[in-house]
């Protein structure tokens, strides 16, 4: 099991130590993380955790909370006309701006470090529907193996004909779009996509979490399969859920047995750092040893329960690697393979 090649195709990585700073204290905000987390989600401590916990390589999925920026930056706009719209205007031209400099940056970085790979973060409600695909395309000639969306940031459900321009190009040029799911908006839940996976049925959409209810195999989970029944091109990522079976909330083999109805070529490994091991901590079923920084113990959790799910070969290899690499086209540099 040494050998196994593994790829995490859900990290969230900052360009700097300031950017960190901003993720953790504006965007997760302070009560939100747990007391003393060091963690700042940059590069080099990205090849750090990669390093110590056995990933071979990454994905990074940019997300820019443009449309935070937006609602925040408008309480500072003045009240008086015309000079409302005009300060509107350019700020929605800085917020467009920030996604746009930190999709190059994640450009620029896998150049750079070959082992990473990176979805580009759009918000068609910042750039606009065409604003969108025009990004698409522009990272996508620089590298980008997908495309990362945010309903919870967006203000907006999956099915919101605003993203129509966005599928339709996705779709035709075989582009996945991998979006947030989850209980903490209203516009995370997986059936706010049935309306769009009607219209657009060979969208390769990937739900992050698999869904993730509060309550293993709830309501957003069963939304979550019913799609992936319905579609053949709905997959899933195991970040968040792996943590379950390491607390001792779920069984393995109630994982491997939600993970095959699924498809197991239809899952793949995710960890979600940094937000993973930013959050308070799970319990501590499966501590993890020395040698392993305590800034990386959730994602090496994860990892631990990969190598040890009831799973048969073939099905680990693909969920560890297999499915990202045929769904994106990533290659894994030769000298970083098991």
């Amino acid at each position: 099991m040494s050998e196994l090649e593994i790829i995490d195709m859900h990290t969230h990585v900052q360009r700097d130590d300031a950017h960190g700073h901003e993720m953790r204290d504006y965007f997760l905000t302070p009560h939100l993380v747990k007391p003393d987390a060091p963690n700042l989600g940059t590069v080099p401590e990205l090849l750090e955790m990669l390093a110590q916990t056995g990933i071979t390589a990454a994905n990074m999925l940019m997300f820019t909370w443009s449309g935070r920026y937006l609602r925040h930056g408008a309480y500072l706009l003045p009240d008086d006309e015309p000079r409302r719209s005009r300060e509107e205007t350019e700020l929605r031209e800085r917020v467009a701006v920030r996604i746009r400099t930190n999709n190059d940056w994640a450009a620029a970085t896998v150049v750079e470090q070959p082992r990473l790979g990176f979805f580009a973060g759009v918000n068609p409600v910042v750039l606009g529907s065409q604003g969108a695909v025009e990004e698409v395309v522009r990272q996508r000639a620089r590298g980008a193996l997908g495309v990362k969306l945010v309903p919870s940031d967006l203000g907006i459900p999956g099915e919101d004909p605003l993203l129509f321009e966005l599928y339709e190009h996705c779709v035709a040029e075989r582009i996945p779009v991998l979006t947030e799911t989850g209980g903490h908006s209203p516009h995370c839940r997986p059936a706010g996509f049935a309306g769009a996976l009607r219209r657009f049925p060979t969208l390769q959409l990937v739900f992050a979490h698999c869904g993730h209810d509060r309550t293993f195999g709830g309501p957003l989970d069963q939304e979550f399969l019913d799609l992936a029944a319905r579609y053949d091109h709905v997959y899933g990522d195991t970040s968040l859920r792996l943590h379950e079976v390491a607390d001792g909330t779920v069984s393995p083999e109630e994982l491997v047995a939600f993970v095959r109805r699924v498809g197991s070529e239809r899952v793949m490994f995710g960890t979600n750092y940094v937000f993973c091991d930013l959050l308070p901590q799970r319990p501590d079923h499966r501590p993890a040893p020395e040698h392993v920084d305590p800034r990386f113990t959730q994602a090496w959790k994860s990892v631990e329960v990969l190598k040890t799910l009831p799973l048969t070969d073939d099905e680990r290899t693909a969920l560890a690697a297999g499915n990202f690499k045929r769904l994106t086209g990533f290659a894994v540099p030769t000298e970083v393979r098991p």
